[in-house]
C-alpha cells in the first residue's frame, strides 16, 4: 500500500478514546501502593515560622510526613529550561522552607494508606505562619517601596531582554538591566525605530492585556512512582508530554544515575504545554517511593489545578506602530510585562521572550526597538500554554491594525495587504527567518470565500435591522519545528533541538516505529503510521507505533512541544525509515543475486482492498517476481544469507536536526453578534485559512485547528484567572471559571493551503498551536465591529460581558 500520506486517514486512537477504553495515569494501580498528598500554602506571601507535623505522623496509616526544611539537603533545586541571559533563579524547592509566596505553593507533604488518609493528615499538619505584605500586581511589584519575593535579588524583576539585536549596542533599558538578546557576530546595525516612529505621519499607540489563564487539561496531573528493589530502580508513570525531560529532572535532584528512572507516559488527558515541565509533585512522589520502598501515587485534584498548575498569558504592552500617510508600516516601539507569578517555573520567562521575537508577525516591520520585563507577584507560578507567547504577540498587534485602518481610511484587509511579506525567505526586525509562504495569496482566498462572503452580507442585513453584529479578521504566522541546537543556547534554552526515532523491519516483515515524541491529542501516533507504511510499501495494519517510555522511545532533546513532532520528528522518522529500506534493498540483492543498483522497492497494492499485493523488492525491468519484506527480514534475522560484513537484523535510527524555524501562517475571519441587555457575545461563525506546509494527514490538521480556534475564543471571551487584594484566587472550579461550552462552538470554515518548508524533510511545519494564536484578535476585532462608531477600543481580553455593556453605556 502506497499513498497514505496525505490523505484524511483516522485516528488511530479515536474510536478506542470514544469507547472509554483510554489508559491514564489514575488508571495505573500497583501492589502495596501508597497516596501522597500535598499541604498548600492559604497565604499568598508568608513568613514559615514553625511547622508542627507531630499529630499527623501518628495518624494510623501514615507512612511519612516531610516539611521543606526536612527535605532541603536531599532534594537539590529544579533545574530551567530557559534561562534567558541575565534571568535570575528562584528556589527550585519542591516545598516552600522559609517563606510561602503564593496561595497554594506546597508547603509539607504525607504520605499515607490513601487519599482520605493522606488528606486527614495534612489537616493535622500545623503551620505557624506570619504574614508579609503581598503583591498581586506588575505595578506594585515595580513601586520603589514594593516588599521583595526574593530579597536576594534586590528587586521584583525576574529579567529583561530587548530587541533588536545587535552585537555592541546598550538596549534601552540597560540602567534597569535590560540585555538584549545575543547577535550573530557581524550583523550590521539596525534602523532607529525611535528616529522612524518620530518621522511617520501616523503614529498609533495603546495599551494591550491577555489575561492570565489555564489550560484546563481533562485530566489533571497525577503520576505513579513503581519501586524496584533489583536496582533500585523506579518506574515513574506520569501524565506529561516530555518524558526524558521528566526522567532529567527527577535523576539530577534527587541525585540519582538517569539510568535508575524510567519514565512512561500513558494516554495524556490534554496537555497544551502546562505538562511540558517536571512539577513538585513528581519529584517527591518520586523520593518516596524510593525512601519508602514501595510504589507511590500523586493525583492533582481539580481544586488544586487552579493553584499548583502553571498559568499562562499574563501580559500587558504599550505598542506603538509608526504608519506612512498610505498605511505602510515604518517601525514599533513596545514596552511589556510579564506576570511571573511568585518565582521562575522551569520555563522561566520564555514566553515573554517569544513574544518579543513574534510580534512583527507577518508584516514587513522595518524597525522595531521593544523591551520586555518579567516580575515575580505572588500569584501561581507562570508557564506555558498553547501558543507560548505568540497569542500575546498577536493580539496587540491586530487590534492595533484594526484601530490605524479607522484612523488612515482603510479597510483592516486592506491595511494588513500593504505590510505582509512577500519575498520569501525574510528575516524581520528582531532576527526570526520567516521560511516560506504566500500571505497575499491567503489573504485573497478569505476574499474569495463564500462563507466570508455569505458573513459580510449577514452583518449587513442585520444591522439593517438594528442588530449589533460585527466581522473582524487577523492574520498570523505561527513559530514550529523548534530548533535548532546551535541556536538555543543563545536565548537561554537548555536543551537541543533535534530529535531521534529507530525503525524496526521484525522477523515477519512489519515495521515498529519508536519515537521520542509523545500524543497527547495531536494524533502523531497515525502520522508516523502513514509515514512508515508509505515508506515501506506496506498497509498501515502492518505498522506499530511506540511513544512515551524512555526504556524504548529514543532520546529526543526537546519533546513534544513547539509544534515540532510532524515536522522535526517525522523527519527523523524518515532518516530512520531510509536507513532501513537500504538495508532492505541490499539484502534483496544479494538474495535475487543481482546488482543492489539494479533493485528497486516495489510498492503493494492498495492493502485495502481484497487480494492485495504486500510489494516487495525486484530487480528493475525483470520479469521475476519481488522478494517480499518477509522474506528479507526472515533472511536478515536468520543471519546466515546475508551481504558480506553485514549485521544481522534490521533496526536503524534516525536523527534529524532542522536548519531553521519553520512558519505556519494563516487568517481569520470572525463574524458575532451582541446582546445589548446581558453584553452576551455570540460568535456566529469564525472562517480560518491555514498553511501548515505539506500536510501529512489533513483530517489531524483540521482537529488540530478548530480545537485551538476554540481555545482562543474560550481567552477571547471568558477565560480569566484573578486575585482579590490579599492574592487569594477568585477561581478555585469550574463554577469559578468559564471556558466555552459545546452548545457555543460557532459555524467554521476552514481552508488550506500548502506551502512546504525547506527546512525538514517532508516539508511540514507544524500546527499544533495555529488556531489559538489570532482568534483572539479576530474575534475581538468583530465585537468593536459591533459596537456602535465612537465605541471605547477594547484593548483586553478576555472582552467580559460587563466590558460590552460599559462600552454601550457610554454611548447611551
Amino acid at each position: 500500500m502506497t499513498g497514505y500520506l496525505g490523505t484524511p486517514v483516522e485516528s488511530r486512537n479515536g474510536a478506542r478514546f470514544v469507547r472509554g477504553a483510554g489508559r491514564y495515569t489514575d488508571d495505573v494501580h500497583l501492589p502495596r501502593e501508597a497516596t501522597l498528598a500535598v499541604l498548600r500554602s492559604p497565604h499568598a506571601h508568608a513568613e514559615i515560622v514553625a511547622v508542627d507535623t507531630s499529630a499527623a505522623r501518628e495518624l494510623d496509616g501514615v507512612y511519612a510526613v516531610a516539611t521543606g526544611a526536612e527535605l532541603f539537603e536531599r532534594i537539590a533545586p529544579q533545574r530551567y529550561l530557559w534561562d534567558l541571559p541575565g534571568q535570575k533563579v528562584g528556589p527550585g524547592r519542591p516545598l516552600a522552607v522559609d517563606r510561602a509566596r503564593h496561595v497554594g505553593e506546597p508547603v509539607a507533604v504525607v504520605v499515607a494508606r490513601d487519599q482520605y488518609v493522606a488528606e486527614d493528615a495534612c489537616e493535622l499538619i500545623r503551620v505557624d505562619y506570619r504574614p508579609l505584605p503581598v503583591v498581586t500586581t506588575v505595578e506594585a511589584a515595580l513601586a520603589p517601596d514594593a516588599p521583595l519575593l526574593h530579597p536576594d535579588w534586590g528587586s521584583n524583576v525576574q529579567v529583561t531582554a530587548a530587541w533588536p539585536v545587535t552585537p555592541t549596542a546598550s538596549p534601552p533599558g540597560a540602567e534597569l538591566g535590560a540585555r538584549p538578546m545575543p547577535a550573530s557576530p557581524g550583523m550590521p546595525e539596525p534602523p532607529d525605530a525611535a528616529a522612524a516612529l518620530a518621522a511617520a505621519p501616523v503614529v498609533v499607540e495603546e495599551t494591550f492585556t491577555s489575561a492570565r489563564i489555564m489550560a484546563t487539561s481533562l485530566e489533571g496531573r497525577g503520576v505513579v512512582c513503581d519501586y524496584d528493589p533489583a536496582g533500585p530502580k523506579l518506574t515513574v508513570y506520569t501524565s506529561t508530554q516530555s518524558p526524558h525531560q521528566v526522567r532529567e529532572g527527577i535523576a539530577a535532584m534527587l541525585g540519582i544515575p538517569e539510568t535508575r528512572v524510567r519514565v512512561v507516559a500513558p494516554d495524556v488527558g490534554g496537555a497544551f504545554g502546562m505538562k511540558a515541565v517536571l512539577y513538585p509533585e513528581e519529584v517527591l512522589a518520586a523520593f518516596f517511593a524510593l525512601a519508602l520502598r514501595r510504589p507511590v501515587r500523586f493525583a492533582e485534584q481539580r481544586d488544586e489545578s487552579f493553584v499548583a498548575s502553571t498559568p499562562a498569558r499574563a501580559q500587558e504592552m504599550r505598542l506603538s506602530v509608526g504608519f506612512t500617510e498610505d498605511g505602510a508600516i515604518l517601525g514599533l516601539r513596545a514596552r511589556y510585562t510579564l506576570d511571573l507569578g511568585s518565582a521562575p517555573s522551569t520555563c522561566g520567562a520564555g514566553t515573554g521572550w517569544a513574544t518579543g521575537a513574534m510580534l512583527c508577525g507577518p508584516y514587513r516591520v522595518p524597525a522595531v526597538d521593544i523591551r520586555a520585563t518579567a516580575v515575580v507577584t505572588n500569584k501561581t507560578p507562570l508557564g506555558a500554554y498553547r501558543g507560548f507567547g505568540q497569542p500575546e504577540a498577536n493580539f496587540p498587534m491586530e487590534r492595533l491594525l484594526d484601530i490605524a485602518a479607522r484612523r488612515l481610511g482603510l479597510d483592516p484587509a486592506e491595511l494588513r495587504r500593504r505590510n505582509l511579506i512577500e519575498d520569501f525567505p525574510y528575516t524581520n526586525a528582531t532576527g526570526q527567518l520567516i521560511d516560506s509562504g504566500d500571505y497575499q495569496r491567503m489573504l485573497s482566498l478569505l476574499e474569495q470565500r463564500p462563507a466570508y462572503r455569505e458573513a459580510v452580507a449577514f452583518r449587513d442585513t442585520a444591522r439593517a435591522e438594528g442588530r449589533r453584529v460585527g466581522l473582524g479578521l487577523a492574520f498570523y504566522n505561527e513559530c514550529t519545528n523548534f530548533g535548532p541546537s546551535g541556536v538555543l543556547p543563545l536565548i537561554g534554552v537548555t536543551t537541543g533541538g533535534w530529535d531521534a526515532t529507530t525503525v524496526t523491519v521484525e522477523p515477519d516483515g512489519t515495521v515498529r516505529v519508536d519515537s521520542g515524541q509523545t500524543p497527547m491529542g495531536q494524533g502523531l501516533e497515525t502520522a508516523f503510521a502513514q509515514a512508515a507504511a508509505d515508506a515501506f510499501g506496506v498497509s498501515m495494519d502492518d505498522v506499530t507505533v511506540r511513544f512515551g517510555d524512555t526504556a524504548s522511545s529514543h532520546y529526543t532533546a526537546y519533546a513534544s512541544g513547539a509544534s515540532r513532532g510532524a515536522g522535526v520528528g517525522g523527519s527523523s522518522l524518515l532518516v530512520a525509515a531510509g536507513k532501513a529500506v537500504e538495508k532492505m534493498r541490499r539484502i534483496a540483492a544479494h538474495l535475487l543475486e543481482a546488482d543492489p543498483d539494479d533493485v528497486e522497492r516495489v510498492p503493494g497494492a492498495d492493502a485495502r482492498s481484497a487480494g492485495a499485493s504486500p510489494g516487495g523488492f525486484a530487480v528493475r525491468g525483470a520479469a521475476t517476481p519481488p522478494v517480499s519484506l518477509a522474506a528479507i527480514a526472515s533472511a536478515a534475522y536468520q543471519g546466515g544469507n546475508l551481504p558480506a560484513g553485514m549485521a544481522p537484523g534490521i533496526q536503524e535510527l534516525g536523527t534529524f536536526e532542522p536548519a531553521a524555524l519553520a512558519f505556519s501562517y494563516g487568517v481569520v475571519a470572525a463574524l458575532v453578534e451582541l446582546d445589548g441587555d446581558t453584553g452576551q457575545v455570540t460568535v456566529r461563525r469564525l472562517v480560518f485559512g491555514h498553511d501548515c506546509g505539506t500536510q501529512l494527514n489533513p483530517r489531524l490538521v483540521e482537529a488540530q485547528v478548530v480545537g485551538g480556534a476554540l481555545q482562543g475564543q474560550g481567552a477571547a471571551l471568558l477565560e480569566e484567572l484573578t486575585y482579590d487584594e490579599d492574592g487569594q484566587p477568585r477561581a478555585t472550579a469550574f463554577a469559578d471559571y468559564l471556558v466555552p461550552l459545546a452548545t457555543e462552538i460557532p459555524e467554521l470554515d476552514l481552508f488550506h493551503t500548502e506551502t512546504p518548508t525547506p527546512f525538514t524533510l517532508n516539508g511540514a511545519k507544524g500546527v499544533g498551536e495555529s488556531g489559538v494564536i489570532a482568534a483572539p484578535a479576530a474575534i475581538v476585532n468583530a465585537v468593536q465591529d459591533a459596537l456602535p462608531a465612537g465605541a471605547a477600543e477594547l484593548t483586553a481580553i478576555p472582552v467580559l460581558p460587563e466590558r460590552i455593556l460599559h462600552a454601550l453605556g457610554e454611548l447611551s
